[in-house]
């Protein structure tokens, strides 16, 4: 019976041992993850509210001046004529240095997975196609060339929007995941 205990101990012991090393982590050492893991996820969040922003900004400025009026009322000065051309391209100036940000955090990131860092790829890829239409557009919008406009964004922004928020819905959906299990490996670690 002695035996048997001191096998079954050793059994055991070998077994505690060979978990993974994500079992073993510090608290410390979990929490730099979990860090890291935040800053993944508000890349990816940036990435799909700059995605959302730019494609509200290339609609609305269109609806806007078939219905004869701005998305933006600028108080003050009006210098700018119609103010909804330049509204898509201001708008894809601030999108533009945004996407840049946030792709260099995820591309840097060293908790990103194959998975995450193709899925920002994609992501980015879809964004700059409809950045790419912004002058188009506001060039079409300015020029009172209404219909040509929608029919430009329903051709190729409308599937470059819907391709960027699947990609970038995907990178939150991964990284929420992960972060959750790594909060809760904090939680059991205390």
């Amino acid at each position: 019976m002695r035996s048997f205990l001191i096998v079954t101990t050793f059994v055991l012991a070998n077994a505690f041992s060979t978990f993974p090393s994500s079992s073993q982590e510090t608290v410390k050492d979990l929490a730099a993850k979990a860090s890291a893991e935040f800053r993944l996820l508000n890349a990816f969040q940036t990435l799909e509210r700059m995605t959302s922003q730019m494609n509200h900004f290339l609609i609305y400025a269109i609806q806007a001046e078939r219905g004869g009026w701005d998305v933006v009322e600028f108080s003050g000065t009006t210098d700018y004529g119609s103010t909804n051309p330049y509204m898509i391209l201001s708008t894809a100036e601030d999108v533009q240095i945004e996407i840049a940000r946030a792709s260099n955090t995820i591309s840097k990131s060293k908790v990103a997975t194959d998975d995450e860092l193709s899925s920002a790829e994609s992501a980015v890829e879809s964004i700059n196609s409809l950045l790419s239409l912004a002058p188009q557009i506001a060039d079409m919008v300015e020029a009172g060339q209404l219909d040509e406009a929608v029919l430009l964004y329903h051709e190729t922004g409308q599937p470059a929007y819907e391709a960027a928020k699947r990609s970038t819905q995907s990178g939150v959906g991964t990284t929420q995941k992960r972060l959750a299990k790594t909060l809760l490996g904090i939680r059991i670690a205390k």
